[in-house]
């Protein structure tokens, strides 16, 4: 035990909320998420995400998700890439979305659900390949 008598208790219960960074680069929107994942939360990102896209007049957004953890059930990936879609068509947005991640954060369903609603999205394991198939699309 350290010095006082208190024993070192790391608190689970203070996960750190899910959070994203995002830079222009290249005419790319390019973003790094992190912390825990949840519905809410995640539904948040993207839309911050997307909107900062339609404000930087940018048509391709790489979503760096490699320091999320956890993981959505299938029926909340399911609704999030609904949700997402109808999001970008009200916001008149059609982006070219390359994600990067690793299971169980990132699995590929929810971006499977979003192409069969017209996204053009993929998923990668590192950044430079989803960086090489942004680069084969035009501005």
């Amino acid at each position: 035990m350290p010095r006082g008598g208190q024993a070192y208790r790391k608190d689970l219960s203070q996960k750190m909320d899910l959070r994203v960074d995002t830079e222009l680069q290249d005419g790319i929107v390019v973003a790094t998420a992190s912390g825990n994942l949840a519905f809410d939360a995640a539904l948040r990102l993207f839309k911050q995400v997307f909107d900062t896209a339609k404000q930087n007049e940018a048509n391709k957004i790489l979503l760096n998700c490699l320091l999320v953890e956890g993981e959505l059930s299938t029926i909340e990936r399911y609704n999030l890439a609904i949700e997402l879609a109808a999001y970008l068509k009200q916001r008149e947005l059609s982006p070219r979305l390359a994600i990067v991640g690793k299971p169980p954060s990132v699995d590929g369903f929810g971006v499977r659900v979003s192409q069969n609603r017209g996204l053009s999205a993929e998923v990668f394991p590192s950044q430079q390949e989803a960086l090489h198939w942004l680069d084969v699309w035009p501005r």
